[in-house]
């Protein structure tokens, strides 16, 4: 019982800081990654493509300005680690789940 406990300790610290969420939609157009480096670089490149050219974003972000829409960016688009062990982007319309400052007595 005592290995199975450390083997479950072992296997948790070893899991990706941003496992997959519930809420998130998962942007399979933009393919899949083997690591997290690999995604953030791509990330980083389609963001960066975006805020020059508002035609690519989605509807909600076509008006803002390139600098709003990185800074909004950076708060809803993540790479996270699928079940399949494959890195892909993933959105959050409301913003990411575990983010600092969503406190419950915001009202």
């Amino acid at each position: 019982m005592k290995k199975l406990m450390i083997v479950a300790a072992a296997a948790a610290a070893a899991a990706p800081a941003f496992a997959q969420d519930t809420g998130g939609s998962v942007l399979g157009d933009y393919g899949t990654y083997s690591s997290f480096g690999q995604c953030n670089a791509a990330l980083a490149h389609v963001r960066n493509s975006q805020r020059a050219n508002p035609s690519t974003r989605g509807s909600d972000y076509q008006s803002l300005s390139g600098s709003a829409f990185n800074r909004a960016s950076l708060t809803t688009t993540r790479c996270e680690q699928t079940a399949a062990g494959s890195y892909q982007f993933v959105f959050y319309s409301g913003g990411f789940p575990d983010a600092a400052g969503d406190d419950e007595d915001q009202d």
